[in-house]
């Protein structure tokens, strides 16, 4: 156990990460909130002799809240390991007591988030991302026209009508949506002269989507871990994690899946594409990392080498919705979808000082974690 201090307005932890320590606040205050981009939505205000991360003992692995210093805060920290020994060694009874008390706690913040998320005002509130999708979904695969190989047609104001009629969506949110969608070249607009003003410009007329499929992956997987509770890291985008996926999918774009859609790529091509597209020494904790967002691979013995065995299907779905993610995060921040924004892939370099050995990242001097990727950092005997 250890002594530390927060400064005011110091993120103590955000929301998803990896709870590591219990938090006892000694003096001072905390903020339990949300954290939203460049926004918070407050939730409690903690103050002396409070604990942060409690969660542990409900077996959860990440922080549901985020935590804010709201004055300069001295807290102690303890370790989950040592608070679980001691909880453990609790009398059976006290730990009946205290088990339902945490249950009862974890009710009702997840009561507060929700009341607090539906007064949310982002034009995306992430309670909201699997309706809008779903409904922009719904209204394609009813209404749509599949005359044209490959792609599903519908109508702009019939898209509109009838998400805001019969999915209770409304016609902005639902052009975000499709924005995203175009964006990410997953769907087309079709212009043309309003049929009222042939003089006028160009109008959308037709949405033309080119993958449902992609689509209802999508908001099933949100809808599913968001409302599960406890796997909320999985909405997490991890930066590396996705640039790793990606190298995956364009090293194997040229290789034929067999019957069960499995594709292979040879980890010592992978291993040099992070190294020079990426920045970073391919190791077991970059596995492990892509293991806990829910990625998982074989390695399989082959003639040449170790061969990455994985269904490429599947890892085109994750990446996808990895990246609508990302922009639900900009539309969020922006306050719209912006379809200009050129696309800008951060190459992760050291300057040759202390480095993280998952990600490689820079280190500052006497850090515990890789701020970066939460690894723990072990000292050098």
């Amino acid at each position: 156990m250890s002594v530390k201090t927060f400064k005011k307005g110091e993120v103590i932890y955000k929301d998803g990460d990896k709870i590591t320590s219990v938090y006892l606040i000694q003096s001072g205050g905390a903020n339990q909130c949300l954290i939203r981009g460049k926004k918070t939505i407050d939730l409690f205000q903690l103050g002396s002799s409070h604990i942060l991360g409690d969660q542990i003992i409900l077996g959860q692995g990440t922080h549901p809240t985020a935590a804010i210093a709201t004055t300069e805060t001295k807290v102690l920290e303890i370790p989950v390991e040592a608070l679980k020994q001691q909880y453990e060694g609790a009398p059976q009874m006290l730990k009946v007591i205290i088990k339902s008390l945490a249950d009862r706690l974890r009710l009702a913040v997840n009561d507060v988030r929700s009341s607090k998320l539906e007064k949310d005002s982002s034009p995306c509130p992430e309670d909201q991302v699997a309706k809008a999708f779903g409904s922009v979904f719904h209204t394609a695969n009813h209404k749509g026209d599949r005359s044209q190989p490959g792609r599903v047609i519908v109508d702009w104001n019939m898209m509109k009508q009838y998400s805001q009629r019969v999915m209770g969506e409304s016609p902005k949110r639902v052009e975000q949506v499709i924005n995203v969608l175009v964006k990410l070249k997953l769907a087309l607009y079709e212009m043309g002269k309003a049929p009222d003003n042939p003089e006028g410009p160009d109008e959308i007329q037709k949405v033309h989507f080119l993958d449902l499929g992609l689509l209802e992956s999508f908001f099933e997987f949100y809808q599913y871990y968001y409302f599960k509770g406890g796997r909320s890291e999985l909405l997490k985008v991890d930066e590396l994690c996705q640039q790793m996926l990606d190298g995956l999918l364009k090293l194997c774009e040229n290789e034929q899946p067999d019957r069960f859609g499995i594709v292979s790529v040879d980890f010592a091509k992978f291993g040099e594409y992070c190294k020079n597209e990426i920045g970073i020494n391919l190791n077991n904790d970059h596995f492990n990392r892509l293991e806990g967002k829910g990625v998982f691979m074989k390695r399989k013995n082959g003639g040449s080498g170790v061969l990455l065995q994985f269904e490429v299907k599947e890892f085109r779905s994750i990446f996808q919705s990895w990246k609508m993610l990302r922009e639900i995060e900009k539309w969020n921040e922006k306050g719209f979808v912006d379809m200009d924004e050129k696309e800008v892939v951060k190459k992760k370099v050291t300057s040759g000082g202390p480095a993280c050995p998952a990600c490689s990242v820079e280190l500052q001097a006497g850090a515990k974690f890789c701020h970066e990727c939460g690894h723990k950092i072990v000292a050098a005997a």
